[in-house]
């Protein structure tokens, strides 16, 4: 997993006193974004008994059948360890495969060729950072071995893969090809394959870096302690987002101090005016704290996006010095 955070410079170089005549500019830069990987890697899933009275017997020689996957697999950068990333259509099995059992107790569920078989869950894939789980008839399999008592025949109507993520992934891409066997007493009920080459991609959106100029102004403008001049809206550009994201937020935080963070005020850089800070806003007008987390937009289509915020001289002091006005913050975007 690689994460970087995304640097902001506001900046303000001047900030005048009645007769001061220097302009201000601020300036928002954004840099790296966080990386997820992603890769997917199929692996073999068996449906394996131990007859105590009789053997299974299975209804016809086995088929390979096709299982769709995208040549793109997009999974959203910051997707949490755990969360399924993908799940191809149910296909159906055309003659419906069965085995049939006698009245005994045997084992069945999911067997995995390409890595370890856990107690529960998803059985690992190599060490790819993902793990898969087969479906069969609708119904998640667990892992091999699983004992129960039946007497009759299984109809196997369709099939389909799931596939989650475990771990830090390596995005190699994968070919297409054979993914595994289900297997009834050691032997195949059917196979399954890829329909195509899948490129593993890492969902996220492009931030542009932007300049936001709060102009020149005078500190006979403030209406005391706490009151704020010279506001002027900017937003964190969020382009190319594809879709598949299920979530993005945002976060703050400043890169030296600030002056009250929970009401997204900054302070600005040594060597310059005093008894100002810079007050980040939404678009509302309501404060960002800074270092906390915020939700943006859910469900995301593919497209463009901006986060709208404001800034303004916020007055902090009963006297006010002018000179420049710089200050830093970093951002930081999560995609889910």
């Amino acid at each position: 997993m690689y994460s970087a955070m995304k640097a902001v410079v506001i900046g303000i170089p001047t900030l005048a006193c009645y007769s001061v005549k220097k302009r201000g500019v601020m300036k928002v830069l954004m840099s790296k974004s966080k990386l997820w990987f992603y890769a997917t890697v199929f692996g073999v899933f068996a449906l394996s008994s131990s007859a105590l009275k009789a053997e299974c017997t299975i209804s016809k020689e086995p088929v390979t059948f096709i299982v769709n996957v995208p040549s793109t697999l997009n999974i959203p950068r910051d997707t949490p360890i755990g969360t399924e990333v993908y799940r191809s259509p149910l296909i159906a099995l055309p003659g419906s495969p069965s085995f049939t059992c006698g009245n005994y107790d045997y084992s069945f569920s999911g067997y995995n060729s390409v890595g370890g078989t856990p107690a529960s869950g998803p059985s690992p894939l190599g060490t790819s950072g993902l793990a898969w789980q087969m479906v069969a008839n609708g119904f998640l399999q667990s892992p091999y071995p699983k004992s129960t008592a039946y007497t009759g025949t299984f109809n196997i109507k369709n099939a389909g893969i799931r596939i989650y993520k475990i771990g830090e992934v390596d995005f190699t891409a994968l070919d297409s090809g054979t993914l595994g066997a289900f297997l009834i007493g050691g032997k195949p009920l059917f196979y399954l394959a890829t329909s195509n080459a899948i490129t593993p991609a890492v969902s996220s959106c492009t931030t542009p870096s932007i300049n936001v100029p709060l102009g020149k102004q005078y500190s006979s403008k403030f209406k005391g302690v706490g009151s704020t001049i010279g506001e002027k809206t900017f937003s964190i550009q969020l382009n190319n987002c594809p879709a598949g994201i299920n979530s993005i937020s945002y976060r703050l935080d400043p890169v030296n101090t600030a002056l009250d963070a929970r009401n997204g005020i900054l302070a600005l850089d040594p060597g310059g005016a005093t008894g100002v800070g810079i007050k980040v806003t939404d678009s509302n007008g309501a404060p960002v704290g800074l270092g906390q987390t915020f939700n943006f937009l859910k469900n995301v289509s593919a497209g463009n996006y901006n986060i709208p915020l404001k800034a303004a001289y916020y007055k902090t002091s009963d006297t006010v010095v002018g000179g420049a006005a710089n200050a830093s913050m970093q951002f930081t975007i999560t995609y889910q």
